[in-house]
């Protein structure tokens, strides 16, 4: 299944469990919007927006010329965006990041958990940089690392010691850009200054185990909870118990509670680039 064809089937139930309560990482888009330094006029663009939840909170910061422009590849996903952000101000369009079309100029670029995914972060940071004004300015927000978001890799990792080819080598993961170093060198390297990068520590509640596994398996598992289901009653039963032993630490009485790590970089386009 690609990337698209995933993020089409999963956006809904994406939007529902995270996105539409700002709970979990998405308690990170206050932050987001206000390192952005919004002014009432600015034109603000929105990278691999998903269903809105960013736009959404720049919304009450753009005065009666301010705009957000959401670009994100599912349709899905945007036509959830169009009836969640709900504003005139919010404009969203079908576009791959790494082939962006305006003919106009941006005051400020947001992009929350997209920069992991995109095949070549290289060029779609330098296309940023040249769709921004001098002087403006870019905030993006990753995951951290395995171990800083473990609702991640306590199901996922179990997952891999039973079915490793589940994962192609080399494909781009959550935690891609958990290390900061990393991620500094991306943004750098595209031409941005005044860098600053801070992590963000948030929590998550899950609910029971039974719980957590159906949201992992429906959002972020979506794309292969059809292989991993036919592996076997034996398999899927060792995956499970694995997982269980994983989510121990993090038990408040039959409640999980995830910390949750989120790594926040800003910078800006230099003055005479």
């Amino acid at each position: 299944m690609s990337s698209k064809t995933n993020w089409n089937a999963m956006a809904g139930e994406y939007h529902r469990n995270w996105a539409d309560g700002s709970i979990g990482p998405f308690m990170s888009t206050a932050e987001v919007v206000r390192l952005a330094e919004i002014n009432p006029s600015d034109r603000v663009l929105d990278l691999a927006c998903g269903t809105g939840a960013l736009s959404r909170q720049v919304i009450p910061h753009l005065g009666d010329d301010g705009r957000v422009y959401g670009v994100d590849f599912s349709r899905t996903a945007l036509s959830i965006a169009r009836k969640f952000v709900n504003s005139h101000k919010a404009n969203f369009f079908e576009m791959d990041a790494e082939n962006i079309g305006f003919a106009f100029s941006f005051d400020k670029v947001i992009c929350q958990y997209g920069l992991m995914f995109f095949p070549d972060v290289g060029r779609v940071l330098k296309d940023a940089k040249n769709l921004l004004k001098n002087e403006g300015r870019i905030v993006l927000a990753v995951h951290g690392t395995a171990e800083e978001v473990p609702y991640f890799s306590s199901i996922m990792k179990p997952i891999l010691e039973h079915v490793p080819e589940i994962r192609p080598k080399g494909s781009p993961n959550v935690h891609r850009f958990g290390n900061p170093p990393d991620l500094e060198k991306e943004i750098i390297s595209a031409g941005f200054s005044d860098l600053t990068i801070k992590k963000h520590l948030f929590s998550f509640e899950v609910g029971t185990f039974d719980d957590y596994w159906y949201d992992y398996m429906h959002s972020t598992a979506s794309s292969i909870r059809h292989t991993i289901e036919s592996l076997g009653e034996k398999t899927l039963s060792s995956i499970k118990q694995k997982s269980e032993e994983n989510i121990a630490p993090y038990l408040r009485g039959n409640t999980i509670v995830f910390p949750w790590t989120v790594i926040i970089a800003s910078g800006r386009k230099p003055r005479f680039d």
